[in-house]
């Protein structure tokens, strides 16, 4: 009987402990403001969807479950889907929040508020920012070959932004960091559903992918730029890709291997930038034979018009999306106040120099 009693007492300890399946996993949460409530938005699977399992290729689609609370605080919304939710909630596998414009355009303040104050939630949770479709559309969208929806882009997207790098991923932390900086841009990468580019089983396929960004700056919401006006951030990302870059009236194919630059800054009455840009590239294409001087000729030309498109765009939302401020407020804090760190205009780009390497031929006729 003395060894009986302390073996019950040990199995008693787990009696209490929930069985994995009989909690709702939460992996994603969208989050909206309107009609003076917070809506917050569920995405789940159970722990049956990927147990025992190759999470690769399904046979069928894994279920999505969404749910939907609201309140008139961050906490209330997660109050009333608690409430009614059938399965205890677990929240520590959240990858990635959807932030609606409402939230950006005056109420981040709360949301970092309460991100701090829960435990389970990380600050490498990636973020998005969501536009006209429907939240709960979003997070109602498979991956190819039935994959769920923590196997697509939103949730590990380096797989698809290793061909397509021009946006930066950004995280809540990447957020809460450049929220209180007096100078430089947040930048929040907006996600939207599109079939214009696959079929699956003869029909239209839904996918997500980048939309373009939102711009914040000094606490402030200051606009949204599309992808295609983005261009330009190509050749200044810190997480760059191998990248491919077509000539189309050339019919010339390149590979860019390696972007190098570096800011300099030219003291004046405001900060003024000099650029210097270095590239290295492949031609994988070249059926026309054009010569490597002129390929060169051409991608300072697309560098340039790409780069003076961005920019442009910026000035109009007021961002500075290149965070040029940022360098002369890191290295030259006393040479300007931030007023004048943050007077970026046309002419604030002293000189743009850019160096192309081409290493071979590439294919020709």
């Amino acid at each position: 009987m003395t060894l009986i009693f302390p073996l019950l007492f040990i199995l008693g300890g787990c009696l209490g402990t929930k069985e994995i399946q009989s909690e709702v996993y939460i992996t994603a949460l969208g989050i909206d403001y309107s009609n003076d409530m917070y809506h917050l938005y569920f995405q789940a699977f159970g722990f049956t969807n990927v147990a025992g399992s190759d999470p690769g290729i399904a046979s069928e689609p894994a279920p999505i479950v969404v749910g939907h609370g609201e309140g008139e605080t961050i906490q209330g919304a997660i109050d009333d889907i608690e409430k009614n939710s059938v399965n205890p909630l677990y929240y520590g596998h959240i990858q990635t929040f959807f932030i609606s414009k409402n939230i950006l355009d005056g109420h981040l303040d709360e949301f970092f508020d309460f991100f701090s104050r829960d435990y389970y939630l990380r600050y490498n949770t990636l973020a998005y920012g969501y536009e006209e479709d429907d939240i709960k559309e979003i997070m109602n969208v498979h991956g190819l070959f039935y994959k769920p929806p923590i196997l697509t882009f939103p949730y590990d997207p380096n797989e698809q932004l290793f061909f397509n790098s021009f946006i930066s991923t950004s995280t809540v932390q990447d957020m809460i960091k450049r929220y209180y900086e007096p100078v430089g841009s947040i930048m929040v990468p907006t996600i939207k559903i599109s079939e214009d580019y696959w079929m699956e089983d003869n029909k239209s396929k839904n996918i997500l992918k980048i939309s373009g960004a939102y711009f914040l700056s000094r606490q402030k919401f200051n606009g949204w730029i599309k992808e295609e006006e983005l261009s330009g951030l190509d050749w200044f990302n810190k997480d760059f890709n191998n990248m491919k870059l077509l000539i189309k009236d050339k019919s010339v194919s390149m590979f860019i291997e390696t972007i190098d630059y570096h800011i300099e800054i030219v003291d004046n009455s405001i900060p003024k930038y000099i650029i210097n840009l270095d590239i290295k590239a492949s031609i994988r294409e070249n059926p026309k034979n054009i010569g490597k001087e002129t390929i060169e000729n051409e991608i300072k030309n697309i560098i340039l018009s790409q780069f003076q498109s961005t920019f442009n765009k910026g000035l109009e939302i007021n961002s500075d999306v290149f965070n040029f401020s940022e360098k002369a407020y890191r290295f030259k804090p006393q040479s300007w106040t931030v007023d004048k760190l943050n007077s970026i205009t046309e002419h604030s780009i002293k000189k743009f120099n850019i160096h192309v390497f081409i290493k071979d031929d590439g294919a020709k006729k």
